[in-house]
């Protein structure tokens, strides 16, 4: 009987190292891309188009991995939402959009729409914020605007922007009202029937916790929080000095641990908050993925990163440790090793 041949060390190396990359590739894919390891999203739609450019140009830029269409402003009083987004549709309907919002999708990239909410005097009652109107119990009221949200924009059925089925649905920084309580509101989204998943979002201020949101945000259920270090905040970046606001992120990634944490930042410095690039990079950025569920950073937004150039000059350094390598790289670099073929293969350290 013959007998096998032993494989020799080169052989055992070559295969060890075949598993490991089919291992590494599968395992790190939820890590090294999209929206999990140092995503990048904007909001986009409350400027001319002049200024902000289109969503497919915004799409087609290599810069986002998610893009929050602003904004389908809801009502307190149960009327139907409107969308808002500025000259974008002109005196088309927006289903125009539809090609453009595809394109984003077909490109990896998630579109949510994003909810504002009338301008109006909000009453502050025990330290919340408050509508005037009355008109719907709040349970039922959160269930018939989830029902008008997901069947419109997240169906793939006739609605303002045509045929499509968006990723999922961001709440702005806004206050509730006497009916709309937005805890139930995410409440009614998740427990919808839908068979795929419908990711959540919300945009507080970078106080903890925030003064709309923070019932909201408790219930567990968003996926992504986009904190903003911004406005007249006492926890925003101020003449070189990070503390505050890493002492504010670790806060909410500390009490926030279900949801992706993201920095949301100002391209310009026309708004207070901004934090140059190279201090980004260098003094937040890396406290900042220190956090188990650090997600990225958050724009705001595309209007400002187009006259700036900000996201380009930062993108590089959002990511949490991965890398990707290919043939060609130096083999056994730093966090990385050759990935057998010519595919390229992501690697988290």
């Amino acid at each position: 009987m013959a007998i096998p041949k032993q494989p020799s060390s080169c052989t055992l190396l070559l295969l060890a190292l075949a598993t490991l990359s089919f291992t590494a590739t599968s395992s790190a894919a939820a890590d090294c891309s999209g929206a999990g390891a140092g995503a990048i999203s904007v909001y986009w739609g409350q400027k001319p188009t002049a200024t902000e450019g289109t969503l497919e140009s915004l799409c087609s830029s290599g810069n986002y991995n998610i893009v929050l269409l602003q904004s389908l402003v809801v009502h307190d009083n149960g009327s139907t939402p409107e969308l808002n987004l500025a000259d974008h549709c002109g005196n088309n309907p927006c289903s125009k959009l539809q090609s453009e919002i595809e394109y984003c999708q077909k490109n990896n990239i998630k579109v949510l729409i994003s909810i504002g909410i009338e301008e109006k005097k909000a009453l502050r009652t025990e330290n919340r914020y408050y509508s005037k109107s009355n008109n719907l119990k709040t349970t039922k009221a959160a269930e018939k605007l989830a029902n008008y949200i997901l069947e419109n924009y997240l169906s793939g059925k006739p609605g303002p922007l045509g045929n499509v089925t968006l990723d999922g649905i961001d709440i702005a920084d806004v206050p509730e009202g006497d009916n709309i309580k937005w805890d139930e509101f995410v409440k009614a989204v998740n427990a919808s029937t839908s068979a795929r998943k419908i990711y959540l979002s919300a945009s507080p201020q970078c106080v903890y916790p925030d003064a709309f949101l923070g019932p909201a945000i408790r219930t567990g259920l968003f996926d992504y929080i986009w904190v903003e270090f911004y406005y007249q905040n006492p926890c925003i970046y101020t003449n070189g000095d990070a503390s505050k606001l890493l002492s504010a992120w670790k806060t909410w990634t500390t009490n926030v641990p279900k949801s992706k944490i993201f920095l949301g930042l100002v391209a310009s410095d026309e708004l207070a908050g901004y934090i140059p690039p190279q201090d980004l990079i260098s003094k937040v950025l890396p406290t900042a993925k220190e956090a188990s569920n650090y997600g990225g950073v958050m724009i705001w937004e595309r209007n400002y990163d187009l006259k700036t150039n900000y996201t380009a000059q930062i993108k590089d350094s959002v990511p949490k440790g991965c890398r990707c390598v290919c043939d060609g790289d130096d083999a056994f670099a730093y966090n990385s090793f050759y990935g057998l073929g010519s595919a390229p293969l992501r690697v988290s350290a």
